[in-house]
């Protein structure tokens, strides 16, 4: 037996001005968007199709909860929410759509006065954080070294519009990183305790078509089909974790952001080989033949996948595998040859 949900309603590979015209009836509206794209002139093309009552265009890379608290006691009323950026600014919109309190509470995200949520229209400008098809927002506390993942069935996007070219001004390190965590979101809901064969099939399909796409976009930015293609990826990858959640790969990564900064996609990916040696029987016959396509691509793309190379030490390792959250507990992978293997390349 198994199940599977999402409620989010898909349009792909839309021109940005039909996208924006299914906003024309949806009454007040809260734009989100990435201080880039406000930079680029968008807030005045989608003021031409939706009635616009607050722009917000300042949310920093792993928004910070005390940073939403205060920007959600400032918002105007609103009937709905437009997200144009990448997983930061639509886990933003999610946070800001709850009609209610959010506090931290026994290490954990609360809604205090829960009234539901409003509806969120996400138009992803990146390929890879798939925010726009979850039910969670990642929301970040560094001052106390935590990642507080904030889950709420209403948190699911109403709508999500893929309009590659949103994409374009994306340099090559972010899309690369993004297309990497799209690629860990994929691996991760295969080796995962509550894989299913319909997130499988969008797994592999994620998989299949990074693997073949991500080295024809890393060489040429502009090419419009290798990044609309990275969005279906993206999006295929986003309907495999959606009902799966993440696992090790990630659980791993967010001391790594935290301590040393690490970009997002980059942190949770560049151990998607070493884990990939270690999985359970069933995932592994599927996985097997991207094993060595997946080494190459990591050749190709010039990055690491040796800790030692990141400035993991032996007592980083060690706490890192001691205080793994409750991802880790998705994976089907033989965690202790994983952290054997890990700690063996630290210093």
């Amino acid at each position: 037996m198994f199940a599977y949900h999402n409620p989010v309603r898909v349009v792909f590979d839309s021109t940005l001005e039909s996208a924006l015209s299914a906003l024309a009836h949806k009454g007040a509206i809260l734009l989100l968007i990435s201080h880039s794209l406000a930079q680029r002139g968008l807030v005045r093309v989608v003021r031409a199709h939706a009635n616009i009552v607050q722009v917000i265009d300042s949310i920093a890379p792993n928004p910070e909860l005390s940073a939403l608290q205060a920007l959600k006691s400032s918002l105007k009323p609103h009937d709905a929410i437009l997200a144009i950026g990448g997983g930061s600014v639509m886990d933003s919109a999610k946070f800001l759509s709850l009609c209610g309190d959010v506090v931290a509470q026994n290490g954990a995200l609360a809604v205090q006065n829960h009234a539901g949520s409003v509806p969120i229209f996400a138009f992803p400008s990146t390929a890879g954080s798939g925010s726009e098809l979850t039910p969670w927002a990642t929301i970040w506390d560094k001052a106390h070294e935590r990642k507080y993942s904030l889950h709420d069935s209403c948190l699911f996007p109403h709508s999500a519009f893929y309009v590659p070219e949103l994409t374009l001004s994306l340099p090559l390190l972010p899309s690369v990183h993004s297309a990497l965590d799209s690629l860990s979101h994929a691996f991760e809901s295969v080796w995962n305790k509550n894989a299913n064969p319909i997130a499988t099939t969008h797994a592999l399909e994620s998989i299949r078509l990074t693997l073949d796409n991500l080295p024809i976009l890393a060489q040429n930015l502009h090419d419009m089909h290798a990044r609309a293609t990275q969005m279906r990826a993206s999006m295929h990858a986003a309907l495999a974790f959606c009902s799966t959640q993440t696992a090790l790969a990630h659980a791993i990564s967010y001391p790594l952001t935290m301590r040393l900064g690490l970009p997002h996609g980059l942190a949770c990916s560049f151990t998607l080989p070493l884990l990939l040696r270690h999985c359970e029987e069933e995932a592994q016959r599927l996985l097997a033949p991207f094993q060595s396509r997946l080494e190459r691509l990591f050749e190709t793309l010039q990055i690491a996948t040796n800790p030692c190379d990141y400035g993991i030490t032996k007592d980083f390792a060690h706490a890192i595998f001691r205080n793994l959250n409750a991802r880790a507990q998705n994976a089907r992978l033989d965690v202790g040859a994983i952290y054997h293997e890990f700690i063996n390349f630290c210093k």
